[in-house]
């Protein structure tokens, strides 16, 4: 039993680097300098999705304004006030 896990342990190790090696893709560095001179690949706009966890977030953390904190910034007094 507990050689099954070394060799389990030794392959998903032995994954983990190949999976952790650079790209395999076949660009020239002729292909990469063409796509950087035209300023680069456009962007896709992301999607905004409606999720209850990420409103839940938004009214838990104080800085998104949903905490009800009315005083905002850095304020400095003096001692005797």
């Amino acid at each position: 039993m507990t050689t099954l896990f070394i060799i389990a342990a030794v392959l998903a190790f032995g994954l983990g680097i190949w999976l952790g090696l650079p790209g395999r893709y076949d660009q020239s560095l002729d292909d990469i300098e063409r796509i950087m001179a035209q300023g680069g690949r456009p962007r896709r706009k992301v999607k905004r999705r409606f999720t209850p966890l990420a409103w839940v977030q938004r009214k838990l953390d104080p800085r998104s304004g949903g905490g009800g904190r009315t005083r905002r910034g850095f304020h400095i007094r003096r001692p005797d006030e």
